[in-house]
């Protein structure tokens, strides 16, 4: 249990998964040379930064400082036994140098950069295949082109804008995230389209709930619906509730709008995803249970078992 009992992100019905493309994805981006470009790293890089591997039962503490439209102008090594902020030494290996003259001691920096799909689609003439409002090829919910060639042409994966798939704030809580797993997913889908097993109602496939799990330092996550508010701008906000709860090695918190939830993330302790996500699913209107939703001393799963 634990894992939400939904096909996560839009894997067929009755099919399984394996890790056979994950490592095929890995070795890609251990195999990258210098200027060359890839995949993602996958969700378990972070075993490669332990120096024992075979040390699987005990987690590793870390600080995570995160600095938001950040600019990196270079990485140092750091002086040895570099003074920290509070008269000791870090022990840390390197420092990053922001653009904004900033100095962080770390021993290990991760870059967020997302993924822009204009530059790999510009050689596609935007006449014949016109472009959605993140540069990406536009499609139908069917992820049919939306130009002349819409009935011989296709796209998936990241290069495809899904704004149509997403629909208004008021459908669906789907929404396109460029994840290996969304774009593996619209593949699948396609080719079943073009075979004529499928059409826009998209059977079989999650496009009714975004779910992602992931892993991160070790610790299991679980990301449900519009989880961070996404597509939800035109709703007053008044009518959005948050409520949150932080554990030792564990955080979960839930969106609800006008008492019905609408996501959901949970972190270390994930045993109530399979409970959210039908919640999210049924639409129940949850105005009376309040902050009661998170807390432990309340079974909420044998509550709507």
């Amino acid at each position: 249990s634990g894992v939400p009992s939904g096909v996560p992100n839009g894997v067929p019905n009755g099919s399984s998964t394996t890790t056979n493309d994950d490592e095929h994805k890995r070795r890609r981006v251990r195999n990258l040379g210098a200027g060359s470009r890839g995949g993602a790293a996958g969700p378990d890089w972070t075993r490669r930064l332990d120096p024992d591997p075979n040390q699987t039962s005990k987690r590793r503490r870390f600080r995570l400082r995160v600095r938001t439209d950040a600019s990196l102008t270079r990485v140092e090594r750091a002086a040895r036994g570099a003074d920290d902020s509070e008269g000791g030494t870090t022990g840390l290996k390197y420092v990053a140098v922001l653009g904004d003259g900033e100095r962080i001691e770390m021993d290990v920096l991760v870059s967020a950069v997302g993924v822009d799909p204009a530059p790999r689609v510009e050689w596609l003439p935007t006449g014949s295949f016109p472009r959605g409002a993140d540069g990406g090829v536009a499609v139908d919910r069917a992820f049919r082109t939306m130009g002349p060639h819409a009935d011989a042409v296709y796209a998936a994966g990241d290069c495809a804008s899904c704004e149509l798939r997403e629909g208004r704030s008021g459908d669906a809580p789907w929404f396109q995230m460029r994840l290996w797993s969304q774009a593996r997913t619209s593949g699948t889908f396609v080719a079943r389209v073009m075979c004529g097993e499928c059409d826009d109602d998209a059977w079989g496939f999650n496009y009714e709930l975004f779910v992602h799990n992931t892993r991160f330092f070790g610790m299991p996550c679980v990301f449900l619906g519009l989880y961070n508010g996404q597509r939800l701008d035109d709703v007053d906000e008044k009518d959005v509730t948050t409520y949150s709860r932080r554990g030792d090695d564990s955080f979960a918190r839930v969106l609800l709008v006008r008492g019905v939830m609408r996501g959901a993330v949970l972190i270390g302790d994930v045993e109530s995803a399979e409970t959210f996500e039908n919640l999210i699913l049924d639409g129940i209107d949850l105005s009376r249970f309040g902050p009661e939703l998170l807390d432990p001393e309340v079974d909420i799963d044998d509550y709507f078992d």
